[in-house]
């Protein structure tokens, strides 16, 4: 199940979780992910993630600026931030996501183990 984040409530769901994944595409269309503080921009019912980012994430910024960021539940159970978003270069170490839409997702049921697969 999902809840949708409303524009205003984002930023400070994002800081109050700390670092987060974001997630990109190589140009093969394999992902790529990686873990980055955020800063929080928000005006006029637009909120903006910056980075500093990496070689492979930048690269992947430029040629597929389809992006989504990822913060795992803070304790066992809990909901998942999800946001998706377009990035674009901020100068040359920098990445600016321009969130697009966010939600909270619970995680998924427990399955049986491995073991009991017929």
């Amino acid at each position: 199940m999902s809840i949708t984040v409303e524009p205003g409530d984002l930023p400070a769901e994002i800081v109050a979780r700390g670092p987060g994944y974001l997630l990109s595409s190589v140009l093969d269309s394999r992902p790529h992910a990686a873990h980055l503080p955020f800063q929080v921009a928000a005006a006029e019912g637009q909120v903006e993630l910056r980075a500093r980012v990496g070689r492979t994430t930048r690269a992947n910024c430029v040629q597929r600026p389809a992006v989504t960021l990822l913060w795992p539940p803070a304790e066992p159970g809990g909901h998942s931030l999800i946001v998706d978003g377009e990035a674009r270069l901020d100068g040359d170490e920098h990445v600016i996501v321009t969130a697009v839409s966010a939600v909270l997702h619970r995680p998924a049921p427990e399955s049986p183990s491995c073991d009991s697969v017929p």
